[in-house]
C-alpha cells in the first residue's frame, strides 16, 4: 500500500511519501501538528495534535453488541529511543457512531516538556483486553523547535 503522511508544523506542510504494509486491522494516515503551550516555564510545553484515518469496516469500534475484536480506543506515542521503550503522550476514545471509513479523527495530548529536535511519534488502536496494533505501521517523525 502506498500512502502519505502529512506534516503540519508551525504553517508549513511538508508530504512525504511512504511505503506501508499495514496491519489489516488498522489503516491509519497521522497528521502531526505542534502547538506551543504557552505556560510560564523556563522550557516551552508542546502538544501534539494528532489527526488520522481509521477504517471500521476492517476492525468495527467497540459498542454494546460488539465487545471484543473491538477498537475501544487510540493511544499516541513517542517512539523516538524505540518501540520497547515508548512513552504514552495520551488517547482518545473511539468516535461516537463511527462506521466504515472515518477521515479526520482528531485528539491532543496534554502539554509535555520535548528536547528539541526530531521525535517519532505514532497511533495505535487497543482493543479491550489491552493488546494493541503494530506501533511501527503508523509512524511519522515531528520536530521541535
Amino acid at each position: 500500500m502506498r500512502g502519505c503522511i502529512c506534516i503540519v508544523l508551525r504553517e508549513i506542510q511538508t508530504e512525504i511519501p511512504v511505503r506501508s504494509n499495514m496491519v489489516p486491522r488498522l489503516l491509519l494516515t497521522v497528521v502531526v501538528s505542534l502547538l506551543y503551550a504557552s505556560l510560564q516555564t523556563s522550557q516551552p510545553k508542546y502538544r501534539i495534535t494528532f489527526t488520522f484515518n481509521y477504517d471500521f469496516r476492517v476492525t468495527p469500534p467497540c459498542s454494546r453488541e460488539v465487545k471484543q475484536a473491538c477498537v475501544q480506543r487510540f493511544n499516541f506515542y513517542e517512539i523516538s529511543l524505540g518501540i520497547s521503550k515508548r512513552a504514552k503522550l495520551g488517547w482518545i476514545p473511539v468516535p461516537a457512531d463511527a462506521k466504515g471509513f472515518v477521515k479526520g479523527i482528531s485528539g491532543t495530548t496534554e502539554p509535555f516538556l520535548f528536547d528539541s529536535g526530531r521525535h517519532r511519534v505514532a497511533v495505535a488502536a487497543q482493543m479491550p483486553n489491552g493488546m494493541e496494533s503494530d506501533l511501527s505501521k503508523c509512524t511519522t517523525i515531528i520536530k521541535i523547535p
